[in-house]
């Protein structure tokens, strides 16, 4: 088993040879914009589930384009609407990448000619997969079954971003930084938290929350409010993987 680069010690986790995702600071995304920074991320990684609306505005069947295609796709739309992605790869220049075939299987893949780099449907998995543990995020699973609930997943989404896009945007990373630093748990404060790697203060965030589960839940069985044998304890003990 070959062990991945551990995101705790590096900045930049190595993808292969030539491509690299960075791992940026919270002082980095707030320079950067952390508004930016968050719609750059989360289009890349978009599946077709989660672009259902869109794509159906523009008349394609998400069920009927694959995850490779469409991250394609925000590949392009990130090059054209982006002149600085560095936050993200570095040196990596997205506007050099065109759609090319693979003299080899016949598979089209996205290819830098100049730099001679190539993304390929497993090195996106990887870049995705990477920004996906970096967040803490998980890739949506979901069918709508058939061509009813299909239309009626499109119209519920469609409904719920509208209202969404009528809100002003708040900054979740703004958020989370107040409540952290508020927390007897986290050792930083306003200004050593601007250090963090993006990934360390998720890490935090996401620990934090769990162990306060704990401490809740252990209270409530010294009290008698929570059953026992409704739950598995070691599963959600704070200091368990998972």
């Amino acid at each position: 088993m070959i062990q991945k680069p551990n995101l705790l010690k590096f900045s930049n986790y190595k993808v292969n040879d030539k491509i690299s995702v960075h791992v940026p600071t919270i002082d980095e995304i707030f320079d950067f914009g952390d508004m930016k920074y968050y719609n750059i991320v989360q289009t890349l990684i978009a599946t077709p589930w989660d672009l259902m609306v869109e794509l159906d505005d523009i008349g394609v069947d998400y069920e009927a384009i694959t995850n490779f295609q469409l991250f394609m796709l925000m590949i392009e739309s990130i090059a054209i609407s982006e002149n600085d992605t560095s936050i993200l790869f570095g040196d990596l220049d997205l506007k050099k990448f065109k759609e090319a075939v693979n003299s080899k299987n016949g598979e089209t893949v996205l290819w830098d000619k100049e730099n001679d780099i190539v993304i390929d449907q497993m090195i996106a998995l990887e870049i995705c997969n990477t920004i996906r543990k970096i967040h803490f995020w998980k890739a949506p699973v979901g069918n709508a079954g058939n061509s009813e609930a299909k239309r009626y997943l499109i119209e519920r989404n469609r409904i719920k971003k509208q209202r969404l896009a009528k809100k002003p945007y708040k900054s979740f990373l703004e958020t989370m930084i107040i409540s952290l630093v508020n927390t007897e748990e986290f050792p930083y404060n306003y200004e050593t938290v601007m250090g963090l790697s993006i990934y360390k203060l998720n890490a935090s965030w996401r620990q934090i929350q769990k162990k306060k589960h704990w401490e809740q839940t252990m209270n409530g069985v010294y009290f008698g409010t929570v059953d026992t044998s409704k739950i598995d304890l070691e599963k959600i003990n704070w200091l368990s993987p998972e």
